[in-house]
Protein backbone atom coordinates (compact mmCIF):
# COMPACT_ATOMS: atom_id res chain seq x y z
CA UNK A 1 0.00 0.00 0.00
CA UNK A 2 1.46 3.01 -1.04
CA UNK A 3 2.07 5.76 1.66
CA UNK A 4 -0.21 9.12 1.87
CA UNK A 5 0.06 12.62 3.53
CA UNK A 6 -1.43 12.96 6.26
CA UNK A 7 -2.44 16.26 5.76
CA UNK A 8 -3.88 16.67 2.35
CA UNK A 9 -4.44 12.94 1.15
CA UNK A 10 -2.09 12.51 -1.90
CA UNK A 11 -0.33 9.70 -3.05
CA UNK A 12 3.84 10.01 -2.06
CA UNK A 13 6.43 8.29 -2.60
CA UNK A 14 8.00 5.94 0.45
CA UNK A 15 11.23 8.10 0.90
CA UNK A 16 9.88 11.51 0.61
CA UNK A 17 10.35 13.48 4.21
CA UNK A 18 7.87 16.45 2.86
CA UNK A 19 5.05 16.45 0.86
CA UNK A 20 5.47 17.81 -2.85
CA UNK A 21 1.12 18.74 -3.11
CA UNK A 22 1.28 20.51 0.43
CA UNK A 23 4.43 21.07 2.09
CA UNK A 24 3.67 19.26 4.88
CA UNK A 25 6.46 17.60 6.78
CA UNK A 26 6.02 13.42 6.40
CA UNK A 27 6.64 11.70 9.98
CA UNK A 28 7.98 7.67 9.32
CA UNK A 29 8.48 5.12 12.36
CA UNK A 30 10.10 1.97 11.90
CA UNK A 31 10.20 -0.89 13.86
CA UNK A 32 13.92 -2.50 14.49
CA UNK A 33 14.59 -6.18 14.69
CA UNK A 34 15.74 -4.95 18.03
CA UNK A 35 12.32 -3.55 19.58
CA UNK A 36 10.60 -6.60 17.29
CA UNK A 37 12.74 -9.02 19.42
CA UNK A 38 12.10 -7.20 22.85
CA UNK A 39 8.10 -7.71 22.38
CA UNK A 40 8.80 -11.22 21.39
CA UNK A 41 10.71 -11.91 24.96
CA UNK A 42 8.58 -10.46 26.71
CA UNK A 43 5.34 -12.17 25.29
CA UNK A 44 7.17 -15.25 25.90
CA UNK A 45 7.60 -13.84 29.95
CA UNK A 46 4.14 -13.23 30.20
CA UNK A 47 3.23 -16.67 28.75
CA UNK A 48 6.24 -18.15 30.78
CA UNK A 49 4.16 -16.24 34.20
CA UNK A 50 1.08 -17.13 32.88
CA UNK A 51 2.23 -20.67 33.30
CA UNK A 52 3.07 -20.36 36.58
CA UNK A 53 -0.64 -19.33 37.59
CA UNK A 54 -2.51 -22.27 39.08
CA UNK A 55 -6.15 -21.86 39.33
CA UNK A 56 -7.06 -24.01 42.15
CA UNK A 57 -11.28 -23.61 41.95
CA UNK A 58 -10.87 -25.35 38.11
CA UNK A 59 -8.15 -27.77 39.01
CA UNK A 60 -9.71 -29.36 42.70
CA UNK A 61 -13.64 -28.94 40.30
CA UNK A 62 -11.55 -31.47 37.52
CA UNK A 63 -9.72 -33.48 40.20
CA UNK A 64 -12.96 -34.56 42.23
CA UNK A 65 -14.66 -35.59 38.73
CA UNK A 66 -11.70 -37.80 37.87
CA UNK A 67 -10.75 -39.00 41.59
CA UNK A 68 -14.03 -40.82 42.10
CA UNK A 69 -13.84 -43.08 39.18
CA UNK A 70 -9.89 -43.24 39.84
CA UNK A 71 -10.11 -44.75 43.21
CA UNK A 72 -13.41 -47.27 42.35
CA UNK A 73 -11.13 -48.58 39.44
CA UNK A 74 -7.80 -48.57 42.06
CA UNK A 75 -9.87 -50.85 44.22
CA UNK A 76 -11.31 -53.24 41.41
CA UNK A 77 -8.32 -53.94 39.29
CA UNK A 78 -5.15 -54.75 39.40
CA UNK A 79 -3.50 -52.05 37.05
CA UNK A 80 -3.75 -49.72 40.10
CA UNK A 81 -0.82 -47.65 39.33
CA UNK A 82 -1.44 -47.04 35.35
CA UNK A 83 -5.32 -46.15 36.63
CA UNK A 84 -3.73 -43.54 38.60
CA UNK A 85 -0.92 -42.22 36.40
CA UNK A 86 -3.96 -42.49 33.65
CA UNK A 87 -5.86 -39.98 36.08
CA UNK A 88 -3.29 -37.80 36.55
CA UNK A 89 -2.74 -37.22 32.90
CA UNK A 90 -6.55 -37.11 32.46
CA UNK A 91 -6.64 -34.57 34.91
CA UNK A 92 -4.42 -31.60 33.21
CA UNK A 93 -6.30 -32.54 30.18
CA UNK A 94 -9.90 -31.76 31.49
CA UNK A 95 -8.02 -29.01 32.98
CA UNK A 96 -6.82 -27.31 30.41
CA UNK A 97 -10.10 -27.96 28.11
CA UNK A 98 -11.93 -26.21 30.74
CA UNK A 99 -9.66 -23.08 31.40
CA UNK A 100 -7.57 -22.49 28.28
CA UNK A 101 -4.53 -21.99 30.83
CA UNK A 102 -1.08 -22.81 29.52
CA UNK A 103 0.37 -25.93 31.70
CA UNK A 104 3.68 -27.08 31.98
CA UNK A 105 5.97 -29.97 34.21
CA UNK A 106 5.30 -28.10 37.40
CA UNK A 107 1.99 -27.48 36.58
CA UNK A 108 1.07 -30.36 35.78
CA UNK A 109 2.91 -32.46 38.44
CA UNK A 110 0.88 -29.84 41.09
CA UNK A 111 -2.70 -31.27 39.09
CA UNK A 112 -1.81 -34.85 38.90
CA UNK A 113 -0.38 -34.28 42.80
CA UNK A 114 -3.90 -33.18 43.90
CA UNK A 115 -5.80 -35.86 42.02
CA UNK A 116 -3.71 -38.53 43.46
CA UNK A 117 -4.31 -36.72 47.03
CA UNK A 118 -8.42 -36.95 46.31
CA UNK A 119 -7.99 -40.50 44.80
CA UNK A 120 -6.62 -42.11 48.21
CA UNK A 121 -8.62 -40.49 50.15
CA UNK A 122 -11.68 -42.07 48.21
CA UNK A 123 -9.89 -45.48 47.88
CA UNK A 124 -9.24 -45.40 51.63
CA UNK A 125 -13.20 -44.93 52.19
CA UNK A 126 -13.92 -47.57 50.04
CA UNK A 127 -11.12 -49.73 51.36
CA UNK A 128 -12.38 -49.29 54.83
CA UNK A 129 -15.98 -49.44 53.78
CA UNK A 130 -14.99 -52.86 51.91
CA UNK A 131 -13.12 -53.88 55.17
CA UNK A 132 -15.91 -53.43 57.73
CA UNK A 133 -18.50 -55.09 55.72
CA UNK A 134 -16.30 -57.99 54.91
CA UNK A 135 -15.69 -58.76 58.46
CA UNK A 136 -19.03 -58.00 60.35
CA UNK A 137 -21.29 -57.77 57.92
CA UNK A 138 -20.28 -61.21 55.89
CA UNK A 139 -18.39 -62.47 59.19
CA UNK A 140 -15.46 -62.66 57.10
CA UNK A 141 -13.00 -61.68 60.01
CA UNK A 142 -11.39 -64.89 61.11
CA UNK A 143 -11.11 -65.54 57.26
CA UNK A 144 -9.27 -62.43 56.28
CA UNK A 145 -6.87 -62.94 59.80
CA UNK A 146 -5.92 -66.11 58.85
CA UNK A 147 -4.52 -64.62 55.29
CA UNK A 148 -2.91 -62.19 57.13
CA UNK A 149 -1.14 -64.76 59.36
CA UNK A 150 -0.46 -66.77 56.47
CA UNK A 151 1.65 -64.18 54.56
CA UNK A 152 3.46 -63.25 57.47
CA UNK A 153 4.65 -67.37 58.76
CA UNK A 154 5.22 -67.41 55.00
CA UNK A 155 7.91 -64.32 55.60
CA UNK A 156 9.00 -65.51 58.75
CA UNK A 157 9.98 -68.94 57.32
CA UNK A 158 11.93 -67.49 54.84
CA UNK A 159 13.82 -65.36 57.15
CA UNK A 160 14.46 -68.61 59.68
CA UNK A 161 15.86 -70.34 56.10
CA UNK A 162 17.91 -67.17 54.86
CA UNK A 163 19.33 -66.95 58.68
CA UNK A 164 18.91 -69.95 61.40
CA UNK A 165 19.50 -67.60 63.98
CA UNK A 166 16.99 -65.09 63.14
CA UNK A 167 14.18 -66.42 65.30
CA UNK A 168 16.67 -66.32 68.66
CA UNK A 169 18.40 -63.02 67.99
CA UNK A 170 14.41 -61.70 67.50
CA UNK A 171 12.29 -63.65 69.49
CA UNK A 172 9.47 -60.94 69.78
CA UNK A 173 9.54 -60.90 65.90
CA UNK A 174 7.02 -63.70 65.09
CA UNK A 175 4.89 -62.84 68.27
CA UNK A 176 4.52 -59.84 67.44
CA UNK A 177 3.87 -59.42 63.83
CA UNK A 178 0.94 -62.74 64.67
CA UNK A 179 -0.65 -60.54 67.05
CA UNK A 180 -3.73 -59.07 66.25
CA UNK A 181 -1.77 -55.50 66.56
CA UNK A 182 0.78 -56.93 64.36
CA UNK A 183 -1.92 -57.72 62.03
CA UNK A 184 -3.42 -54.08 62.14
CA UNK A 185 -0.11 -52.80 61.65
CA UNK A 186 0.89 -54.56 58.70
CA UNK A 187 -2.96 -53.61 57.08
CA UNK A 188 -1.85 -50.10 57.83
CA UNK A 189 1.12 -49.95 56.31
CA UNK A 190 0.19 -51.80 53.51
CA UNK A 191 -2.63 -49.20 52.62
CA UNK A 192 -0.58 -46.34 53.78
CA UNK A 193 2.32 -47.34 51.31
CA UNK A 194 -0.36 -47.69 48.60
CA UNK A 195 -2.12 -44.59 48.89
CA UNK A 196 1.35 -42.51 48.52
CA UNK A 197 1.75 -44.67 45.96
CA UNK A 198 -1.44 -43.15 44.08
CA UNK A 199 -0.14 -39.60 44.82
CA UNK A 200 2.79 -40.05 43.55
CA UNK A 201 1.84 -42.16 39.70
CA UNK A 202 -0.80 -39.83 39.60
CA UNK A 203 1.24 -36.71 40.31
CA UNK A 204 3.84 -38.24 37.23
CA UNK A 205 1.07 -38.37 35.34
CA UNK A 206 0.12 -34.81 35.28
CA UNK A 207 3.67 -34.07 35.01
CA UNK A 208 3.99 -35.44 31.76
CA UNK A 209 0.21 -34.37 30.96
CA UNK A 210 1.44 -30.72 31.39
CA UNK A 211 4.52 -31.03 29.40
CA UNK A 212 3.18 -32.68 26.80
CA UNK A 213 0.02 -29.92 25.94
CA UNK A 214 2.57 -26.95 26.64
CA UNK A 215 2.66 -25.67 23.55
CA UNK A 216 -0.86 -26.99 22.52
CA UNK A 217 -3.67 -24.21 22.24
CA UNK A 218 -6.85 -24.89 23.64
CA UNK A 219 -10.21 -22.97 23.86
CA UNK A 220 -12.31 -22.52 27.62
CA UNK A 221 -15.24 -24.57 27.48
CA UNK A 222 -16.70 -26.90 29.69
CA UNK A 223 -17.53 -30.41 30.17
Amino acid sequence: MEPTCHRCGETLVADELFCPHCGAPQLRVEESESVLAGQDGTLQQSLDRAADILRWRSAITTALYVAAPVAVLAALSSLGAFVVFLGGFLTVYLYRRRTAAPTDGRIGWRIGGLTGVISAIFWLAVEAFAMLFQRYAMHQGATIDSTFQSAVKSAITTMNQENPTFQHQVPWFAHFWLSPAGIATLYLTGITIFALSMIFFSALGGALGGSSQRNQARRPGTF
